[in-house]
């Protein structure tokens, strides 16, 4: 399988963080041309102001090309990543410039590489932002041996206090290493960690609409359609186009079945929403009688499957309560259930089973069919809003995607679990795990 979508989806989320610190760049080019303007000539403080209003040029130039590059038609990821690459690269030349000339190790321009460090940890994994923060601390190591060495003159602002020889000190240099790299580390790691989980969670919002707008083209579709064919089949024999006792037989039949297609999406459109009001809405639980759900559940899908000539093997009914809801839990039963028979071909069967566990709390329906299966790559998704398996769409059975997904919001609303084992071809058993209610629930 291939997802063409995903590039995509990450370069909408990278080239937002490209304008924007396009954006930024505009501010510190200017902040440190006014800054060492005011510096200068009106503080009076004494520093290498021609040298600093050049980085400030550059910086403003740089990034006005950066402007023209970022103006060109959409690129790929690949690419808008590497140009943020470059950005970085070129704004970290830049802010080593100007930390070099506003006193090395003790300059107060060091929070320009904090704040670089967390602009770029919220478009990178945290694993890259964590070295991209050690490498500020060793570049910053780096200048500040340089200086100690007299192999870099070091640039003193004695105006400010910050003249003598305190840089030529190991245990001041490792002072504000040590705070300086706890600090990029921390901000790097917390940045790079919750922008990774917007950018997943925007991607899933974003799957989730499409997936959903997709649903409901092909929901209005499936509304429509069984409805206009059933009433052109009516209507045919209303006005006497079909007066042979067998062809209204056939019209009959078909209508019939577009009729169960129409029952089946209306169900799992209101079996969707029953499940999400009720775990939106926090419902209160209280026991239920698991016996009688389904037995109730196989009463409403037996006909189905004796019609499919489907086996649909039932266990005794069982006394037992469960902390669920109802009429929530003859949903998740029936869901299950029609699943089951739905992909059985005619000839197979349906096992169902109840097994009680009073030790661990719980109680468990496992319904194993003989059906056409799941393949392996889609079970990691089968239990998502309106994903069907591949199997299914292609053998063109009618379904919403759905069911399994209300059915598992249902359960696990109720504190338990619904799993789900599948081979392709040879069948699925899905169990529906329940808490026991306890005797003063009872």
């Amino acid at each position: 399988m291939h997802a063409p979508a995903e590039p995509r989806e990450t370069a909408d989320a990278l080239a937002p963080a490209g304008r924007l610190l396009i954006t930024l760049r505009w501010a510190a080019g200017l902040s440190i041309l006014l800054a060492t303007a005011l510096a200068r000539w009106v503080l009076e403080i004494d520093i290498p102001a021609g040298a600093l209003l050049a980085v400030g040029g550059v910086v403003l130039g740089y990034n006005a090309a950066l402007v023209l590059v970022a103006r060109r038609a959409a690129r790929p990821a690949t690419a808008i990543r590497r140009a943020l690459g470059v950005q970085i690269a070129l704004d970290w030349l830049a802010m080593i410039a100007v930390v070099h000339l506003t006193g090395g190790i003790a300059s107060p321009a060091l929070i320009y590489f904090v704040i670089h460090v967390a602009l770029a940890a919220t478009v990178l994994p945290p694993r890259r932002a964590r070295g991209l923060a050690l490498l500020c601390a060793a570049i910053l190591a780096g200048l500040a041996a340089l200086e100690a060495s007299d192999a870099l003159p070091h640039v003193a602002l004695a105006d400010i206090g910050l003249g003598g020889t305190f840089y030529r000190s190991g245990e001041f240099i490792l002072v504000v290493l040590f705070f300086f790299t706890t600090t990029v580390l921390v901000i790097a790691e917390l940045v790079a960690r919750q922008a990774e989980d917007l950018r997943e969670r925007e991607a899933r919002i974003r799957a989730l609409n499409e997936a959903r707008a997709a649903f409901t083209r092909a929901a209005t579709h499936e509304l429509r359609a069984p409805v206009a064919a059933s009433l052109a089949l009516v209507r045919s024999v209303e006005q006497g186009y079909a007066d042979d006792p067998a062809l209204q037989a056939d019209i009959v039949r078909r209508v019939g079945q577009r009729l169960d297609g129409l029952r089946e999406l209306i169900d799992d459109l209101l079996d969707f929403a029953a499940s999400r009001e009720a775990t939106i809405a926090a419902q209160p639980l209280a026991p239920v009688d698991l016996g009688a759900a389904l037995s109730s559940a196989i009463e409403r899908e037996r006909p189905i499957a004796d019609e499919k000539g489907v086996t649909l093997r039932t266990p005794p009914r069982t006394s037992v309560r469960v902390l669920a809801g109802d009429p929530g839990l003859c949903m998740v039963l029936g869901n299950v259930l029609n699943n089951a028979i739905k992909y059985t071909p005619p000839g197979g069967s349906v096992t169902v089973q109840v097994a009680v566990d009073r030790g661990a709390g719980q109680a468990a329906v496992s319904v194993q069919d003989t059906g056409i299966g799941i393949p392996s790559g889609d079970l990691p998704r089968i239990f998502d809003e309106f994903y069907r398996a591949s199997n299914v769409k292609n053998a063109r059975i009618v379904g919403t995607g759905i069911g399994l997904a209300a059915a598992r919001a249902m359960v696990e609303y109720y504190g338990g679990a619904i799993a789900l084992d599948s081979a392709e071809g040879k069948g699925t058993c899905v169990t529906v795990r329940l808490p026991l209610a306890n005797e003063k629930q009872q």
